[in-house]
């Protein structure tokens, strides 16, 4: 194969992953994909599309059930809930759209551009509730021609992006550019567009337009029932719409954020783990991610392999560019963290390693999450092992931070306020009832990497757990919990040994 014969083909590999992975986040909440069923979606071999499904699924970016059904994977939700804790456009916005829907008692959506040059996509959404809802998700894709949001952006992006028929919603929708043109140059004028019964009938909107970068157009849309929406409404609403786009621009200033880079990862030569290196790297850093040497470097290629994945970022909207050749998260990253949500149930995204985990020991394995918000941690998930005799905690159960192997292995990785302010309240007569005796445990904890108690909880009980980790954060804990007459019998270091390697492997799963 010649050289440039091999870059063509790296070009197409890294097009078809893309493909396999938006069909993934695309589909409807539910529904999975059968190998088949996807070669058609997206126009490749059913071996090709196969060996692209296992690989994902080895990188925990699609998941397979027992009916040889694929859907998005943990790791791909894990990026999907960081890109919307990180990137500055989704987390300025955020406050500003709760404050504009209760101000213009409406539904209210950022909309951001592309990745099709010709739609807009709903980024995030506040539903006003009441007895009617417009039919609206995360996601959904928006004509720019009608409707409030997609002609704000219309507005910044000009009617050349126009490229198809454009559709008729109702008898208000105008489907020719060259009449959009007026309402554009006065949309333009005026800082914000008012839309009534363009895109959805009985519904009335008001939208401004803001820019996060150079590349990236979006809109903030405030709409409300027709019936009840006066025209002096929608002039009033109006300004207060233009203001809210400001703000979320001024909030979304790049300058304004701390990133930090993503997390160095093992090295994996192949198209698919260079992707999901670039995805990582993307979500880590939403706003200015390396391009040239830097980038090659992080992707452990040469600068022409990772040159060609980054014209796939650029091409697909997985990126778009920004100043000082840098590159950002781009629209189509941002509509598959849309589609998939911000929100992670880590119970879910583990239950793969905890099952594993209480199979190859035969012991009662417990999946404890802490919030460090409440400063509290809930059992969340339990594994059953294969003995005669095992300890059930309770799928829901709170569990104590200063009492048990469970908690403590959590609270020697809190900031020293926490531990101080523990009430230590005796649980059994094997409880920490002292300050300095928990600190000493919770120094040999950090030193070991795990924790053991005994009857510090429940009399009877013997634990072992390992902390996990999100980004360095502590996030939970797995315990073994083990009847106290059997504590003798077992492998202490062995069960120590795969409770760490466990939690390390959670850890990288939710770390970005």
């Amino acid at each position: 194969m010649s050289a440039q014969e091999h870059a063509e083909g790296s070009v197409a590999g890294n097009d078809r992953i893309v493909a396999v992975l938006d069909a993934f986040v695309t589909r409807p909440i539910g529904d999975g994909w059968g190998v088949r069923e996807l070669a058609d979606s997206v126009a490749a071999s059913r071996s090709t599309v196969n060996r692209i499904l296992q690989g994902l699924v080895d990188r925990g970016l699609a998941r397979v059930d027992a009916n040889a059904t694929y859907s998005v994977g943990p790791r791909l939700r894990v990026l999907a809930k960081v890109l919307h804790d990180r990137h500055p456009l989704l987390r300025g916005a955020l406050p500003v759209m709760d404050e504009l829907s209760r101000t213009a008692d409406a539904t209210v959506m950022l909309a951001v551009h592309g990745p099709r040059p010709d739609a807009a996509f709903i980024a995030l959404l506040r539903q006003q509730p009441g007895p009617i809802r417009y039919h609206l998700e995360p996601g959904m894709e928006l004509p720019l021609h009608a409707g409030a949001a997609g002609r704000a952006i219309l507005s910044e992006v000009g009617v050349d992006v126009l490229r198809t028929a454009l559709t008729r919603y109702s008898e208000d929708t105008v489907v020719d550019p060259a009449q959009l043109d007026p309402d554009l140059r006065a949309a333009r004028e005026a800082g914000y567009v008012i839309s009534v019964g363009q895109h959805i009938p009985l519904a009335a909107g008001v939208a401004a337009p803001l820019r996060f970068g150079p590349d990236l157009v979006a809109a903030v849309s405030a709409t409300r029932l027709r019936h009840s929406t006066t025209d002096a409404d929608l002039e009033r609403l109006g300004p207060i719409a233009r203001k809210a786009a400001d703000d979320i621009a001024d909030a979304a200033r790049p300058a304004t954020w701390t990133e930090r880079p993503a997390r160095p990862s093992g090295a994996d030569s192949t198209a698919l783990g260079r992707v999901q290196r670039l995805l990582e790297i993307l979500v880590a850093e939403p706003s200015g991610a390396p391009t040239g040497i830097e980038l090659a470097r992080r992707l452990g290629a040469n600068e022409a392999t990772a040159a060609r994945l980054r014209a796939t970022a650029l091409a697909s909207g997985l990126a778009v560019p920004t100043a000082g050749r840098r590159m950002a998260a781009g629209p189509l990253l941002l509509r598959w963290a849309a589609r998939i949500g911000p929100d992670w149930n880590i119970a879910d995204l583990a239950g793969d390693a905890l099952q594993a985990l209480a199979h190859a020991s035969g012991e009662t394995v417990g999946l404890a999450v802490f919030d460090p918000e409440t400063v509290t941690a809930t059992l969340v998930a339990e594994a059953g092992g294969a003995r005669p005799v095992e300890y059930s905690l309770g799928v829901g159960s709170p569990i104590p931070l200063h009492a048990g192997a469970a908690g403590k292995a959590i609270l020697a990785h809190c900031p020293s306020e926490v531990v101080r302010g523990q009430v230590l309240q005796p649980l059994t007569p094997r409880s920490p009832t002292s300050l300095e005796q928990l600190e000493r445990d919770l120094r040999q904890i950090r030193e070991t990497g795990w924790a053991q108690a005994e009857g510090e909880r429940i009399p009877d009980a013997f634990g072992l757990a390992a902390p996990f980790f999100a980004d360095e954060a502590v996030a939970g804990s797995l315990t073994f919990t083990i009847p106290r007459f059997r504590a003798d019998e077992v492998d202490m270091p062995q069960l120590a040994t795969m409770l760490t390697q466990a939690a390390r492997q959670i850890t990288a799963l939710l770390s970005v």
